[in-house]
């Protein structure tokens, strides 16, 4: 374990030398050394310093290292506090107001909220219900803690410790801390030496000249140890720390009051005499919020959460820690696993994959296992959108889009699917359950089909479905099955439903399906086989036939042997010439000897390979094809002497 702060303070001064010097012989890399070593270096002795600067360069490779400039520099050591200020907590420090109200108005104004509140049992003030007992004080105490918190910050809870039985009617908020006759009730300079309830209690006692009482106020992300002054002042000391810092809150009985004990990575803190009844509430309330308040950073990368847990399960089963501390760490590793392998650092997690090739498989196993599901893809297309748009005003192609998904988004939903993007007329979904995404693609083909009986415009969809293990990011999907779903959609007529082996198989029998038999798609060397479903109303029939019409008259379209029109997509290739003419003699062979022979025999085998891939099912290329006849045309001859 890493020293912490406290533990260091308290060190001889060869002992903190010694302790720097290890961290920069074993060459750690540890965020939590970087941290003591930043803290080291604003020790007032010299030598402390120079050991501690001489263990800062270990840091220098890292990511989240952050250079302070030169040593020498006298405002390297007020850079290096306001640093851990905001990336950890850090103090003690003294806080006061400039040109504070004036203190006699300041009690006039108290004394008439109070008034108000012994008619209507209500303080005015800007804190919630929750912290009420700060609306109880006055406008430059006010003032303080509000220039203690974060732009969008909110005081959540807040507590009186230090507690004895004289401040109960200040902690139910009857009275306040700060009215004149309070004074001398409330002062805290009966404690002989606050140094021993903490040390950074003590720290805190001796920034002032006269502290009155103690407040513990939490925050969404922070806990602040206020400490206020005199009220002949304005001003009181802070110590304020991040919860997502905790690492363990023990209740601890501390005779007839109770104490909270606070680790963080960092330091430990002690949050003294609390009433009983309050410190089970702080107790439970840091536990809860320190949890809640962890963010993803990079300081995860490195930790194997894994082995942690595994570490801790074994202390519990030794009975080494209680229950209620098990539990609390348990979800505090669970959270911070969650974070490590959130959306928001998988990108560190990649680009340090592939900048340390040492850790590659661990971090291979670790991005597989965490961002690597079963998932069903489907795509969805309109059919002849294309061609209809270009004959169309943008607002009908506009209105005929947002028709399509009034009548198909409710139909993801209802299916709980996860629209992924839309990509102008086409659709990329995704579900859990395959069964739901052929459900749901049926529903889209019937919605649509009575749509299409109702209405002189006409939507067709082809729609193509895949289930397989894909890479999940930031709601996305990526991999291998994500493309065979568009593959499937790309092969399927209109009104169709094409699904690939896999669906199939995860179906298990429960919707009928045609076997359509290998298909070629690109990408693989083999044929796949596709799979049609059936709809037992032969909807996907009559759609089919309706689209063979409707295509056929908008676009002069050519339909195939069965009477359904080529995709959208090859609308325009109607005019193309027969690919079924006999071959060219050289078509089947390369003939490596000279050229022209040469060149002639590479354009017969592309033009043989490009027939042979059409034939299978591959959509034909205009452009190719147009350029095959010119070749023909205008260079072969020249190229012949012919």
């Amino acid at each position: 374990m890493s020293t912490k702060f406290s533990s260091f303070d308290a060190m001889t001064r060869q002992n903190k030398i010694n302790a720097l010097m290890n961290i920069k012989k074993t060459e750690s890399t540890s965020q939590v050394d970087y941290y003591l070593v930043l803290h080291a270096m604003l020790n007032e002795d010299v030598q402390v310093a120079m050991a501690a600067k001489m263990a800062y360069a270990n840091f220098s490779s890292q990511s989240w290292f952050q250079d302070f400039g030169k040593p020498s520099d006298p405002q390297t050591s007020e850079r290096i506090a306001d640093f851990l200020r905001q990336s950890i907590g850090y103090g003690p420090e003294l806080v006061e107001i400039e040109n504070p109200p004036e203190r006699q108005q300041m009690a006039q104004n108290l004394s008439r909220r109070q008034k108000k509140f012994e008619n209507l049992q209500e303080w005015d003030g800007p804190f919630p219900q929750s912290a009420k007992l700060l609306n109880t004080l006055r406008e430059d105490t006010q003032q303080i803690i509000q220039s203690l918190l974060n732009p969008g910050e909110n005081i959540e809870k807040c507590w009186l410790c230090l507690y004895t039985e004289t401040l109960q009617p200040f902690r139910e908020c009857t009275r306040s801390l700060e009215s004149n006759a309070a004074t001398m009730i409330v002062n805290l300079t009966r404690l002989q030496n606050p140094a021993q309830i903490d040390p950074s209690l003590g720290v805190m006692f001796g920034m002032l000249g006269r502290p009155a009482y103690m407040l513990v106020l939490v925050t969404g992300k922070r806990c602040i140890l206020f400490l206020r002054d005199e009220i002949g002042t304005s001003q009181a000391c802070a110590r304020v720390f991040n919860l997502q810092n905790i690492a363990g809150v023990n209740l601890v009985k501390d005779g007839i009051l109770s104490s909270i004990e606070i680790e963080t990575h960092q330091d430990f803190i002690k949050i003294p005499m609390l009433l009983p009844d309050d410190a089970d509430e702080v107790h439970t309330f840091l536990r809860q919020r320190s949890v809640e308040a962890i963010e993803a950073s990079e300081e995860f990368i490195e930790r194997d959460f894994e082995k942690e847990m595994k570490k801790l399960d074994m202390l519990f089963k030794a009975h080494a820690i209680k229950s209620s501390e098990y539990l609390f760490r348990k979800s505090r590793l669970q959270k911070m696993e969650l974070e490590k392998f959130s959306d928001a650092n998988i990108e560190l997690l990649l680009a340090r994959r592939f900048s340390d090739g040492s850790k590659g498989d661990r971090f291979d196993e670790q991005l597989l296992k965490k961002f690597t599901f079963e998932k069903t893809v489907m795509f969805t297309d309109i059919v002849g959108f294309s061609s209809q748009a270009s004959q169309k005003m943008l607002l009908d192609t506009m209105t005929l889009l947002a028709v399509h998904d009034k009548l198909l988004m409710p139909v993801i939903k209802e299916n709980e699917g996860i629209l992924i993007k839309k990509i102008g007329d086409a659709l990329m979904v995704r579900f859990d359950d395959p069964f739901k995404a052929c459900s749901a693609a049926q529903e889209m083909q019937r919605r649509l089909f009575e749509f299409n009986g109702k209405s002189n415009e006409k939507i067709f969809i082809r729609i193509g479905i895949n289930t397989g293990t894909v890479f999940v990011k930031n709601e996305d999907v990526f991999g291998d099955a994500v493309n065979m779903a568009a593959r499937m959609e790309s092969l399927a007529k209109p009104g169709r439903i094409f699904i690939t082996e896999m669906t199939m198989q995860r179906l298990e029998g429960r919707l009928p399906l045609e076997n359509l038999g290998p298909r070629k798609v690109k990408g693989r060397d083999e044929p796949i086989t596709v799979y049609s479903l059936v709809d037992s109303t032969n909807i996907g029939d009559e759609m089919a036939a309706m689209a063979a019409d409707f295509i056929g008259e908008s676009a002069g379209s050519q339909a195939d042997e069965h009477g359904i029109p080529v995709h959208a997509s090859d609308i325009q290739q109607q005019a193309l010439p027969d690919l079924h003419q006999e071959m060219p003699a050289a078509a089947d062979t390369v003939d490596h000897g000279s050229y022209p022979e040469n060149l002639l025999n590479a354009i017969d085998y592309a033009r043989f390979c490009y027939i042979t891939s059409v034939k299978a099912g591959r959509t034909r290329n205009p452009d190719l094809e147009d350029w095959f006849a010119r070749f023909e045309t205008l260079l072969r001859p020249d190229i012949t002497g012919g």
